[in-house]
């Protein structure tokens, strides 16, 4: 750690130094990106950084148990719903959401349960684009 802030010391001295000494005019745009880089440099070898190890590759994501994964599905599904009918005021006791499996594996849902004590207009246009293309049923109470 010491060597770091040793490092950085006199890289932050020697550039600064040199950025004073820069001269103006054309050349003073390429000249300070020149000491920007170095400056990376001097920070990059100093933290001792080992660029040789690091891998880029990107980590592959399988989801084994699909079940839990269309059950966090359904439950944000009827978070959204739920909250875009808060935000109207619309009062609600119950939302039901039904997903199909296409066959490229991903969950699309198909109806929509509500059970509230509103009208269906004050619902669905609450929903707006929520309930393109699916079934929306409303249960009054």
């Amino acid at each position: 750690m010491t060597q770091f802030f040793i490092s950085f010391s006199t890289g932050c001295i020697l550039i600064g130094a040199l950025y004073i000494l820069c001269p103006e005019g054309k050349i003073s745009k390429p000249i300070k990106h020149i000491f920007s880089l170095v400056f990376l440099i001097i920070i990059i070898s100093a933290a001792n950084i080992p660029l040789k190890n690091i891998d880029f590759s990107m980590p592959t994501v399988s989801f084994e148990n699909t079940e839990n994964y269309t059950a966090m599905q359904i439950a944000s599904a009827e978070y959204v719903f739920s909250q875009t009918l808060k935000s109207q005021n619309i009062n609600f006791s119950k939302i039901s959401i039904f997903t199909d499996k296409t066959d490229d594996d991903s969950i699309v849902i198909t109806k929509v349960i509500i059970v509230s004590n509103d009208n269906r207009e004050n619902i669905l246009n609450a929903l707006g684009g929520l309930c393109e293309n699916r079934e929306v049923e409303i249960i009054n109470e």
